[in-house]
């Protein structure tokens, strides 16, 4: 760990950094007169990226990792638990423990020695992201998450980075330019041809090529994992690992070979079409956000259990995760039931919701469309439009198949002044600016724009820059 000790007093207000994957990249740049950046990151190799663009890192996980005496750990620390963090399950329980002992201490030496005023990283979607939450909570600082807002080119700090559910939402009433921006997003949403953004720049299927790479990839992880499973050997430790995601890659790939899937013309005409939008896997909205659900064979399974007899289950790829239902585990599943239906992520999720009148999902954005659209919509994980009027929120199994089993007609819709209610008070929430990736994210204004919005969230002056001592 380096850099200097607590700052003096008035000194600038220092803000603290975890520039992890994609943040790499953008954290660096998000400096300003206003406060004193510091910078955390995970890796070895997000360490090198920021040093050899000339930021100072302050501590870096992967290599401190040797050095770093586990704190203790009360019994009930986490607020999730060990199975939440997509990456460390490769360890055995007691490595678990040192890992996140070492894990609370690698933050709370940030935290005494730097004193900042907020930490600033994404929604919480691995284990030493809620540490540094939780950390965090205990000192009163502020962990800023941005997170997109459905008003295209603006985003919002969630209350609780642990959840993306509007249960944590406190809204005000949405003033006039708020209920214009809400008009407009109305407008996109409710064209035939509407499309989220990111679906808008998603690549194609992967080339032969790219799998090539995949293979050797492949072999380069699960390398990785052997010589890093000694937490013990000096320099071992690595914290992630992508065997799991690019022999995914492979797996998909060869079932595309032979594997078909399902169309809407395979629907029995009388059939009721009731739509699960699949999730991408591993993805913090399962892990974190749909804990109790995250294994969507079991939840997929699940939900056929609660449907009628005249009912089939349409499951829809994600955009971002072609081919996920080409893999061996949902395939299985696939060939034991007769009313499920596979559909690719290529195929329009318009032309799936014009086939269906119900949706099953945890936190999918066409389930909220599909809300918009008329349809009854049942929620089982956390997201922003959860608690809307209109939209059931599902808590166990047996209550799910009562509400399928119940008549169209005795089902609640969301109202549309319900909705504009919900999207003008997020709009009016929201900060100007892209913190995710996008074509404009390191464009000067909007550099800018994100660190207007963490000086203000941080409660630092946004409109008088603080000199510099």
């Amino acid at each position: 760990m380096t850099g200097p000790a607590r700052h003096a007093a008035g000194a600038r207000p220092r803000v603290l950094f975890f520039a992890r994957g994609y943040q790499a990249s953008l954290y660096p740049q998000l400096t300003d007169p206003r406060y004193e950046a510091v910078f955390a990151t995970l890796t070895r190799a997000e360490a090198a990226q920021l040093r050899a663009g000339g930021t100072t890192v302050a501590a870096c996980f992967e290599e401190d990792f040797d050095r770093l005496e586990p704190a203790a750990v009360p019994e009930d620390y986490l607020a999730t638990s060990f199975v939440a963090d997509r990456f460390l399950g490769r360890y055995p329980h007691r490595d678990r423990l040192v890992i996140l002992g070492k894990e609370i201490a690698f933050w709370r030496e940030l935290f005494d020695r730097y004193a900042p005023v907020a930490a600033v990283n994404e929604l919480v979607a691995i284990e030493i992201a809620e540490v540094l939450c939780l950390e965090a909570r205990a000192r009163g600082v502020a962990y800023l998450a941005p997170m997109v807002s459905p008003i295209d080119g603006h985003f919002y700090f969630l209350p609780d980075p642990l959840s993306l559910s509007g249960r944590h939402l406190d809204l005000p009433e949405p003033d006039a330019r708020a209920r214009e921006m809400a008009d407009r997003y109305f407008e996109q949403v409710q064209a035939p041809d509407y499309r989220p953004d990111y679906v808008r720049r998603l690549r194609g299927r992967h080339h032969p090529r790219a799998i090539a790479a995949a293979i050797g990839k492949a072999a380069l992880w699960r390398w990785r994992d052997w010589r890093s499973r000694d937490i013990t050997r000096s320099g071992a430790f690595r914290y992630e690992s992508y065997s799991e995601e690019f022999s995914k890659r492979l797996q998909v790939f060869a079932a595309g070979l032979f594997a078909r899937y399902d169309t809407l013309a395979d629907l029995d005409p009388a059939a009721e079409a009731v739509m699960y939008p699949l999730h991408v896997e591993p993805e913090a909205t399962l892990n974190y956000n749909s804990e109790f659900v995250s294994n969507q064979v079991a939840t997929i399974e699940n939900v056929l259990k609660c449907l009628t007899t005249r009912q089939a289950l349409v499951v829809k790829e994600h955009p971002a995760d072609k081919g996920a239902l080409l893999r061996p585990k949902f395939r299985r599943l696939r060939g034991q039931y007769s009313n499920l239906v596979f559909l690719p992520a290529e195929i329009s999720g318009r032309e799936v919701l014009a086939r269906c009148e119900r949706i099953v999902t945890l936190t999918s954005t066409v389930g909220w469309e599909g809300a918009l659209l008329g349809k009854r919509v049942c929620v089982m994980g956390d997201i922003f439009w959860d608690s809307v009027p209109g939209i059931v929120r599902v808590e166990t199994w047996p209550q799910l198949r009562a509400l399928m089993h119940r008549p169209l007609s005795h089902l609640p819709q969301v109202g549309i002044a319900d909705a504009r209610r919900l999207i003008g008070g997020m709009a009016a929430i929201s900060h100007r600016g892209r913190p995710l990736p996008h074509p404009d994210r390191d464009t000067r204004g909007n550099l800018q724009d994100l660190c207007d919005a963490i000086a203000k969230e941080a409660g630092i002056d946004a409109r008088q820059p603080v000199p510099a001592h």
